[in-house]
């Protein structure tokens, strides 16, 4: 048995438009207003979704990091055990350090990249969004002021 939403109900049952019929005089349309309000809402919801699907690419490309580093320092432990004179393992253990440093200095290039594109989809989003916000506002402006002249 699916329950009622209460907000679902209380938007459903009440005709904001209606609410607003008193007000005659605003400089715009009331229906245009709250659809561009209803646009701008569904605008965040893309752009939250877009984010939370970027938080989530990030947080596996770190466990997947980790899990890397988890297994050069096994690597690192299991050449220090090894056979062979320091000098030997000193120089094998330079090597290798170097690798793990070249490849995390990759990693957070790449993670750096992953959070600046997340961030750049999610605004480009709003911004486009405010955009024709404004552009539906001055819109409506417009038609209201033609709709005085015409009567």
């Amino acid at each position: 048995m699916a329950k009622n939403n209460p907000f679902t109900e209380f938007f459903s049952k009440n005709d904001f438009a209606k609410a607003f019929e008193q007000y005659q005089n605003l400089p715009f349309d009331m229906n245009s207003l709250l659809e561009t309000q209803r646009k701008n809402i569904q605008a965040l919801t893309e752009a939250q979704q877009h984010a939370m699907e970027g938080i989530q690419a990030i947080a596996q490309r770190q466990a997947q990091i980790v899990s890397q580093i988890v297994q050069d320092n096994s690597a690192i432990a299991k050449e220090l055990m090894g056979e062979g004179t320091p000098e030997e393992k000193f120089s094998k253990n330079a090597d290798m350090f170097k690798r793990i440093y070249e490849r995390t200095i990759a990693n957070l290039e790449e993670l750096s990249e992953m959070v600046s594109k997340a961030n750049n989809e999610t605004g480009k989003i709003i911004s486009k969004r405010v955009s024709a916000s404004m552009n539906e506002i001055k819109g409506s402006v417009a038609e209201k002021k033609q709709q005085k002249k015409a009567a």
